[in-house]
């Protein structure tokens, strides 16, 4: 999840100071523990796609992601190679993509199957719908609207290794490791995890200011650090338009305010309301997303800020 500098200037708009960033793998489109991308064995290239309650294949825009049902008792099996790809499928395997039980040791899980032709033959502008698309996913499949961004990231299967690429768009989730070095290993399913255990156990903590810092060290949230993601948001089109930085701090000042007043309990002047949104080179990659956080003026802190109210900064560190 490595920080990269779009905009140096960063304007301070009421009690949000709002810098465009790009922070986080799901937001940067790749890192260090990225799925290997292998073609799957044979058997996966002539099974047919699954039988589901989408619209016909040949539509020209994203439709509702795949039932959810099927997934489950097809991971069950565990140690098959999947013949096709379906939400709560859990893998560990991303050589020859081996569908493992969830409540093994695994590092993706595919979150949505969306059924679209949309721009198949164009890989620049299908790439961008890819990107945007699973971005979209993974808000809904945590159980939050506001968690689209956090240490669960969201990005889309490689296409090389789904034979149905051209008519759909496979999603996955993992987890990042508190000190952004990779993937964790995980024995549990992703599925309405932060509306069933919260946010705070998925947040992203930085040892800089966001409002302060062009690219923020991601540092364990256990260290001390000065700022803390709530949460996360994906806005505009996938379009690959960039709509400008003024219209982009705008949004993440509509969505980030109000988000930090309901995470801290109050407002406040020693803790205010920050946020980084993806820059053009981004943007016009699918990514269009705004990361929302809290950060201390002064000192920093050790415990999450989630309902501090008006106590002071030094209970927390």
């Amino acid at each position: 999840m490595a920080l990269t500098n779009h905009r140096l200037t960063r304007p301070i708009l009421t009690v949000a100071t709002i810098s465009t960033v790009c922070l986080g793998l799901a937001a940067c489109g790749g890192g260090n523990d990225s799925p290997t991308v292998a073609a799957p064995p044979s058997t996966s290239n002539t099974s047919t796609a699954p039988t589901t309650s989408q619209t016909s294949s040949s539509s020209s825009a994203p439709s509702t992601p795949a039932s959810e049902t099927s997934g489950s008792s097809s991971a069950a099996s565990g140690d098959t190679v999947a013949a096709h790809f379906e939400p709560g499928q859990c893998y560990d395997d991303t050589v020859n993509w081996q569908v493992t039980p969830c409540n093994q040791s695994h590092k993706l899980e595919v979150t949505a199957v969306v059924k679209t032709t949309k721009d198949a033959d164009d890989m620049v502008k299908r790439g961008v719908l890819r990107t945007w698309t699973c971005n979209n996913a993974i808000a809904a499949y945590v159980g939050s609207p506001t968690a689209g961004f956090s240490r669960i990231l969201g990005q889309p299967v490689p296409s090389i290794i789904d034979p149905n690429s051209d008519k759909e768009i496979v999603c996955a989730a993992a987890v990042a490791k508190p000190d952004d070095s990779g993937y964790e290993q995980i024995t549990y399913k992703l599925k309405n995890r932060i509306k069933d255990k919260g946010y705070v156990d998925y947040r992203i903590c930085t040892s800089d200011r966001p409002s302060k810092s062009d690219s923020p060290k991601i540092v364990p949230c256990s260290d001390p650090h000065k700022a803390e993601t709530i949460g996360g948001y994906v806005i505009g089109k996938a379009d690959g338009k960039y709509p400008g930085g003024k219209a982009v701090d705008q949004s993440a000042l509509k969505h980030c305010v109000p988000l930090a007043k309901t995470y801290l309990g109050t407002v406040r002047g020693d803790v205010i309301a920050a946020a980084n949104s993806t820059g053009e080179a981004g943007w016009v990659k699918g990514t269009t997303m705004t990361a929302c956080f809290v950060e201390a003026t002064k000192g920093t802190f050790l415990k999450p800020l989630k309902g501090m109210k008006d106590k002071p900064l030094s209970k927390f560190q």
